[in-house]
């Protein structure tokens, strides 16, 4: 409980209560925290303690708004430099977390516009469209969408994919991804895609492009929303 004899201010008592809980795992990532007026009464203090504690773990990385709905608890945030070829599971397993994602279209559909100028290939043609959420330790942390050509690649399952990467499932069929290009800009969340990663809609979140290579040839285009307050990238320059 808060010590109001004590010579610490209440609200980093309160804040350093609160980050016990996150770390014990009592509130796990996600989980909404207790709303200032909660924290008053639970703790019997005042609504100006509870703001300045709340405010702190935000400016910490402990907690994440959303507008209208309160505070969030923050997964850990994944600091990733970029210097080499790279695959989302490969990352997250070196920041010691456990990688996974949670299918949610796999289907072949015609290439629209978009996908056939990014892949080089007609208006039309056939290409594998695969949407993940990609998470670490379970909280998630981007949506991703991958379009493969069919003339790449004939047939990629759900099974398949439910516990490989994409990458190793095309390594499987004898596909190594060796080389990328990628393009990062900031783009406001739609909302079919804001609901997939719990955020308001209008929202701007990180987009990543990237087109994929192997021996040269272009195998994949993708593109992946990245929930800002969770991912982070470094550029290394030498």
């Amino acid at each position: 409980m808060i010590d109001k004899t004590s010579p610490i201010p209440m609200y980093f008592q309160l804040k350093e209560m609160l980050k016990g809980m996150i770390k014990s795992g009592d509130l796990k990532p996600g989980d909404r925290i207790y709303s200032e007026n909660e924290l008053c009464e639970m703790y019997d203090v005042s609504r100006i303690t509870a703001k300045r504690a709340l405010d702190e773990m935000v400016r910490e990385g402990y907690l994440y708004r959303l507008p209208g709905r309160g505070s969030f608890v923050q997964g850990r945030k994944i600091d990733h430099t970029l210097s080499n070829f790279y695959s989302f599971t490969e990352e997250v397993k070196k920041q010691g977390l456990e990688p996974s994602s949670k299918i949610i279209e796999l289907k072949v559909i015609p290439a629209d516009e978009l996908v056939s100028e990014a892949l080089g290939i007609e208006e039309g043609a056939s290409v594998t469209f695969v949407q993940r959420l990609r998470m670490a330790d379970d909280s998630v942390i981007a949506l991703d969408h991958s379009y493969i050509p069919l003339s790449v690649c004939e047939r990629i399952t759900f099974e398949e994919l439910e516990n490989n990467s994409l990458y190793q499932v095309l390594r499987g069929k004898g596909i190594t991804p060796d080389r990328a290009t990628e393009s990062f800009f900031a783009e406001p969340l739609m909302e079919e895609d804001a609901r997939l990663l719990n955020m308001e809609t209008g929202t701007a979140a990180l987009k990543v492009c990237r087109l994929t290579y192997s021996n040269d040839r272009l195998i994949e285009f993708n593109y992946r929303y990245y929930k800002g307050q969770q991912y982070r990238y470094t550029i290394e320059l030498k």
